[in-house]
Order: C-alpha cells, then sequence, then structure tokens
C-alpha cells in the first residue's frame, strides 16, 4: 500500500513547489520501501506527466499539472528533486517524464497527428521538458504514440530502439537520460 495524494492538476493549483516535493519525497521513500521488498519491481517510476493540459477533451488532463509551460516545468521539477532525492551519489527512484511531446489525445493515439508550429514547439510543448531536464535532472522520457506535424513521436524510425533505452553522460542528474518508447515498449506495441 502506497500514499494517495491529490491528482497533479490539483496539486499544482496550490503554488506550492515545496508541498510538492515533500510528495515527491514520500513518493520516492515508498519507491525504495518497494523495492527492498520486491528487487524486481525497479527504481523508475512513469512521473511525472509533463504534457501540457491544453485539451479538455484529452481525458487524463488529471495527470498533468496545467497549461502553463512554466507552472508544469516548475511543479514537475520539484516532485522530481523530491522523487529522485538530494543525494550526490544515490537516487532515491528515477522519474520518467512523459509524454515527449505534444499529447493531447487518446483516441487514435497511435496513428493521429499534432501540428504544432515551431512557436508553439519551442515556448510551450518543449519548455516544461527542458525545465525539468536542465533544472530538476529527470532521468528518463517517456515518448509519444501520436505524429508530430507527420513524423512519428521520437525516436522510430531511423533509430535502434535499445539505443535510446539508456544514454549516458546525458543531463539527468546522475548522468543518464533514459528514452522509453511508449507506455507499453516499443513501436510494434501501438
Amino acid at each position: 500500500m502506497t500514499t494517495s495524494f491529490p491528482q497533479s492538476i490539483g496539486m499544482s493549483a496550490s503554488w506550492d513547489p515545496e508541498l510538492i516535493k515533500q510528495a515527491g519525497e514520500v513518493t520516492g521513500t515508498e519507491a525504495r520501501v518497494i523495492w527492498h521488498r520486491h528487487p524486481d519491481y525497479g527504481l523508475s517510476r512513469w512521473a511525472p506527466t509533463v504534457d501540457l493540459e491544453r485539451d479538455p477533451r484529452w481525458g487524463r488532463n488529471e495527470e498533468g499539472y496545467g497549461e502553463d509551460p512554466v507552472l508544469t516545468g516548475k511543479m514537475a521539477g520539484a516532485y522530481i528533486e523530491g522523487m529522485q532525492g538530494d543525494d550526490p551519489k544515490y537516487l532515491r527512484c528515477a522519474s520518467t517524464l512523459k509524454h515527449f511531446y505534444g499529447n493531447n489525445t487518446e483516441v487514435g493515439r497511435g496513428w493521429k497527428n499534432s501540428s504544432i508550429d515551431p512557436r508553439n514547439k519551442y515556448e510551450l510543448y518543449l519548455e516544461p521538458f527542458r525545465r525539468c531536464i536542465e533544472e530538476s535532472g529527470a532521468e528518463g522520457i517517456m515518448t509519444v504514440y501520436n505524429r508530430i506535424n507527420g513524423t512519428v513521436g521520437p525516436p522510430e524510425h531511423g533509430h535502434e530502439r535499445n539505443h535510446h533505452r539508456r544514454r549516458r553522460n546525458g543531463p539527468g542528474k546522475h548522468g543518464n537520460l533514459g528514452i522509453r518508447h511508449h507506455e507499453t515498449g516499443g513501436p510494434e506495441d501501438v
């Protein structure tokens, strides 16, 4: 059994990054306890959701921190810092940002296309991910299912899938930035 917190959108409405960091600390500590009891469960958590909540029809808006990229980056970053801890050598548990990027649909998510112009791409959609990686040291990223401007979400075509699972010396807190393709595994699972 683990602690249940309000949904991310509700926690974000507190505008209190220290409070959200404390929730992350509890999550990370409980992940560590579970790992000690069941080492095969691992120490990576598929959280936080950093997608911007711009479309109420998505159906998973409760998972994210809102529609503002700065607020989302700040609040999700606080949760990451709490989850991962501040030990210079060991992670409490690893965070995995999701869903990179432009994910706003459940129905048809394996084939739909998100059309995103360059300004929105950099100022809105990528900004919370950048903040969470550079400022808070996120350890991993889960990519989207959908296409972005006609191209399948990164990484897929032209890349060895396993090559993207772990990349050493990335910008994560402990030198890692793992990339996991989709929640269910790889492109063949879509």
